[in-house]
């Protein structure tokens, strides 16, 4: 039997969090949330290895969507993961900067709805396996 895809979810907004958990669940994910980049790190720090990792970019924790990125691949943190920030911050230099950063893409999530931001992941996790 094949393994679920896990994804690793960051956003202080709980609310959208447990909407998105829902969507990727229904897909066959299986979906841990984290409302801090710290808490986030610690766990990626202690050796959970998600195949995606989902993060917001504007948090309370100043700058942390940013920070968080640059720190993940600092340490080489879930090496293999695909690093996708799903943010509402559209400016085409944050967009950059999370790609220098280490992202793996940027996806606005006023533009989709869950279900279709899970078919979009779903496709990229696709993609990058092969």
């Amino acid at each position: 039997m094949e393994q679920k895809p896990t994804v690793l979810m960051l956003d202080d907004e709980r609310f959208l969090l447990e909407i998105y958990k829902i969507s990727f669940e229904k897909r066959g994910y299986d979906v841990v949330l984290y409302g801090s980049a710290w808490d986030a790190l610690n766990a990626l720090r202690g050796g959970y290895e998600p195949d995606v990792i989902l993060f917001d970019v504007t948090m309370p924790e100043s700058d942390s969507g940013f920070q968080f990125i640059e720190t993940v691949n600092e340490e080489r943190l879930a090496r293999h993961a695909l690093k996708i920030a799903l943010t509402n911050e559209g400016r085409e230099a944050a967009h950059k900067r999370l790609l220098e950063l280490g992202a793996d893409a940027h996806i606005i999530k006023a533009e989709f709805i869950p279900s279709e931001i899970v078919e979009k992941v779903n496709a990229m996790l696709h993609k990058k396996r092969g």
